[in-house]
């Protein structure tokens, strides 16, 4: 999309991940991190490990203008993915002895002062090293190709770990690969190889990373689409992918934000299969398409990306995101995107935020250092998820059919209510509220809940 190197190619008509939300999912009998009860029409979100409060890191974004305008981002966040044509492989080498590092460079030298944490997304083979060099791909012929040679591989890895030593602390392995176990016709985007052509990438990366920087990571490739984006993930494991990945990543792209804690609960039942479930699980690619003033956004066809949200919705989903997917027990959730027109935060490249960022900026100041004890819905509309802050308690409501006249429960003593956008006053004696799809914070006494 735009000048971004990127495939939308989510989940289009894959059925729903569960045809009926009816059962009960244990902890005990999956060990999945997102605990997702269904009983009496009640569905309770729990992360059976969440005694630790949201961290910092769970909070990353996707920034394409902001070394070129100079426009870095207003919101706070922790991480970083980086990953455009300029810092793929073909773009940092388009020539078997040519190097082209300034895009790169700059980023790396940005991020240090703007203190952020970078994770640089490997892949994308330049023409002259690919094994198919006459596949025409978005990106380029040959782009999506395992290369040739795997010593082509090597040096590139080694080259860009070498130079980055200590900079550079994630190397995510590849973007939304396809695997010809999963998908027997060559995809046109992605990676058109198998599982154990990337599985030998990996290795070979892996080993780059212990012998250059050993501090440094390795984060699995990121699948995505639902039912499909499974099965590469299992075919990625059973190349032996858990054995170099110190990370698990995937791309929850979803029509709901509602959609999350059950896509997040089917991902850690299959790391349970192969004795992955205590690896961290990083959602390294989100967002929706919303309107913007920039360009004109239209749908893409597909389920995911089938309507353009408004401003306020797009400010709703994405707040609704961030909270379930760390209710879910996801370790990193790195937003997609800050400055690209149809999915972003911001107009003119970056330089103006919009509601969509205001609401990024709240939601994750609610949830930073909080501990979310559970989200709970009676009729998958109206959500409650319970937050602590020591022995402080708040509540985050909203309800995805729209306005609700409510009652506010008595024992919850509410003193503070705080919208989506900012808007925060007393409420001492609040016993009804109007609810709607945006969350409000609804605090249980009159201290300031969260820091910018």
């Amino acid at each position: 999309m735009t000048a971004l190197v990127y495939f939308f190619t989510a989940a289009s008509n894959w059925p729903k991940l569960f045809a009926a939300r009816t059962v009960y999912v244990c902890w005990a009998l999956f060990a999945w991190s997102a605990l997702t009860a269904h009983a009496w029409g009640e569905t309770v979100v729990a992360n059976p490990s969440a005694s630790q409060p949201v961290q910092d890191s769970y909070f990353g974004m996707h920034v394409r203008w902001g070394g070129i305008t100079s426009s870095w981002p207003s919101v706070r966040f922790h991480g970083w993915r980086v990953i455009t044509g300029e810092t793929a492989w073909f773009g940092l080498q388009p020539q078997k002895n040519k190097w082209q590092f300034s895009a790169l460079d700059k980023a790396v030298a940005l991020a240090e002062r703007k203190d952020i944490e970078v994770m640089l997304t490997l892949g994308q083979t330049p023409q002259w090293a690919a094994a198919r060099p006459k596949e025409k791909v978005p990106n380029g012929w040959g782009a999506s190709s395992e290369p040739r040679s795997m010593s082509d591989w090597d040096h590139y890895v080694r080259t860009v770990v070498r130079r980055y030593k200590g900079r550079i602390k994630y190397y995510e392995l590849w973007n939304e690969p396809r695997f010809l176990e999963v998908d027997p016709k060559r995809a046109v985007a992605g990676f058109t190889g198998t599982a154990k052509q990337m599985m030998e990438m990996g290795t070979i990366a892996k080993r780059a990373l212990q012998d250059l920087d050993p501090d440094a990571k390795l984060v699995s490739p990121a699948v995505d689409a639902r039912m499909l984006g499974l099965k590469r993930l299992e075919a990625w494991l059973d190349a032996g992918g858990g054995s170099v990945s110190d990370v698990i990543a995937y791309h929850i792209y979803s029509t709901t934000p509602e959609e999350i804690p059950e896509v997040v609960g089917a991902i850690r039942g299959i790391l349970r299969k192969y004795g992955l479930e205590h690896r961290e699980l990083w959602n390294t690619e989100s967002g929706f398409l919303i309107e913007s003033p920039d360009t004109p956004v239209k749908p893409l066809g597909d389920a995911v990306f089938a309507h353009v949200l408004t401003q306020t919705r797009g400010a709703a989903y994405m707040a609704r995101s961030l909270i379930l997917g760390a209710a879910s027990g996801l370790n990193r959730f790195y937003w997609y995107a800050w400055d690209i027109p149809d999915m972003a935060m911001s107009t003119g490249k970056g330089r103006h935020i919009t509601i969509v960022g205001t609401a990024y900026s709240n939601a994750s100041r609610w949830l930073r250092g909080a501990t979310i004890k559970e989200c709970r819905t009676q009729n998958d509309q109206l959500w409650i998820c319970t937050l602590n802050r020591g022995t402080r308690q708040a509540r985050l409501v909203w309800n995805t059919a729209g306005p609700l006249d409510w009652v506010v429960p008595a024992e919850w003593q509410a003193q503070q209510l705080e919208t989506l956008l900012g808007s925060a006053k007393a409420v001492p004696s609040l016993t009804r509220l109007q609810v709607d799809e945006s969350p409000v914070l609804i605090v249980s006494d009159d201290q300031a809940w969260g820091l910018p």
